[in-house]
């Protein structure tokens, strides 16, 4: 998303304020999502069906249930991959976060240029 805003932004030059703007409601969504995966992670939020679909299908016959519990399910709260000891969740809160505070302050000095 933020990929398309920044080509309209070279397309319509004239509105880039108004992309600043933007920019810094997608990022700031997308620090909001990642700290409620973080929250999944850390067991402070309960995870959603989203996560574990299979949980909330019903199962009609033994044949079903077997090949249920054959597959290899990844929950939301199992963390994968590390870097440094955090997970990437982690590090998309810190770099989204990053963005919007920079984007913030070009977006409030942008007059001023």
């Amino acid at each position: 998303m933020a990929i398309i805003i920044i080509v309209l932004n070279y397309k319509f030059i004239h509105l880039e304020k108004y992309f600043i703007l933007l920019l810094i409601l997608v990022f700031l969504a997308a620090t909001i999502l990642s700290l409620y995966h973080l929250g999944i992670e850390q067991g402070f939020i309960k995870e959603s069906l989203v996560c574990d679909l299979k949980k909330g299908s019903d199962l009609v016959s033994k044949e079903d249930i077997l090949k249920q519990l054959q597959e290899k399910n990844i929950s939301c709260k199992d963390v994968t991959f590390k870097i440094m000891g955090l997970s990437l969740t982690s590090y998309n809160i810190l770099i989204s976060l990053l963005i919007v505070i920079s984007s913030a302050r070009i977006y409030l000095n942008y007059d001023k240029n």
